[in-house]
C-alpha cells in the first residue's frame, strides 16, 4: 500500500476478506511448531482470527493509522461470502 501510493499515486484503499479462511483454523501456536521443526522461531505473528467481520475493522483501524501512507480517509472493507457469492461491506465502528 504504502508503494502504491507513493509511487503509483493511489489514493483510495479497499480490503477485502473472505469467509471460511484458513486463518480462521489455526492459533499462534503454529509459530511454535515451526519452530519446533526449523530451530528458529518466526519473528511474525500469526494474526489468526474468528470473526471475519472483526478482522476487517482491525485491518482497517491498522491502514487508517499507518504512518507510511498519505491517504486514509478513503478505507473501505468488505467481506467476501464464498458460499453465496456476495461482497458485503463493513462498517468500521
Amino acid at each position: 500500500l504504502t508503494i502504491s501510493q507513493r509511487k503509483l499515486g493511489t489514493r483510495s484503499i479497499v480490503l477485502i476478506h473472505h469467509t471460511n479462511c484458513g486463518l480462521e483454523q489455526i492459533t499462534e501456536d503454529f509459530r511454535t511448531e515451526l519452530e519446533d521443526e526449523v530451530g528458529q522461531r518466526p519473528a511474525w505473528a500469526v494474526e489468526a482470527f474468528r470473526d471475519a467481520d472483526q478482522d476487517v475493522r482491525q485491518s482497517m483501524q491498522r491502514v487508517r493509522t499507518n504512518p507510511f501512507l498519505l491517504h486514509t480517509d478513503d478505507v473501505r472493507g468488505f467481506v467476501f461470502d464464498v458460499k453465496t457469492g456476495l461482497l458485503r461491506e463493513i462498517d468500521p465502528a
